[in-house]
């Protein structure tokens, strides 16, 4: 396991759900579909360290998925990370959104934050490992 990469991977997953809950990309649309402000009702150092907890684990998780698949590319980690974020995460998702009756808008602001997020963590660690 190539630590190194898997901190990278985390810290780009982190910066990359900035920028896209971020007020000026899909964040009002976030808020107003979902009913809530970002963060509401916790305090944003609790908020940000658990979510860098999950996105180190997601980082190392991908680590073993590309190792598995032989990627030794940034092209062949991305591929693995498309795979695990539309066959993984976004399939999980999908269903609590239909028995929720979430709005599919919302759906796509956040199975697609994961989807881009896994294809980054993937191209960093398969480009890196």
């Amino acid at each position: 396991m190539n630590w190194l990469a898997i901190i990278i991977a985390a810290i780009a997953n982190m910066v990359i759900g900035t920028l896209w809950y971020g007020t000026w990309a899909f964040g009002k649309s976030w808020m107003t579909l979902s009913g809530h402000t970002m963060g509401e009702g916790m305090q944003a150092g609790p908020l940000y360290a658990m979510t860098a907890v999950a996105a180190v684990v997601q980082a190392i998780t991908m680590s073993w998925f590309v190792s598995q698949t032989g990627a030794a590319s940034g092209a062949a980690g991305a591929i693995v990370g498309l795979y695990v974020g539309l066959g993984f995460v976004a399939t999980a998702m999908f269903a609590e959104v239909l028995f929720a009756g979430r709005h599919p808008r919302l759906y796509a602001i956040t199975a697609g934050y994961s989807v881009v997020a896994a294809i980054a963590q993937g191209a960093i660690i398969g480009f890196l490992g």
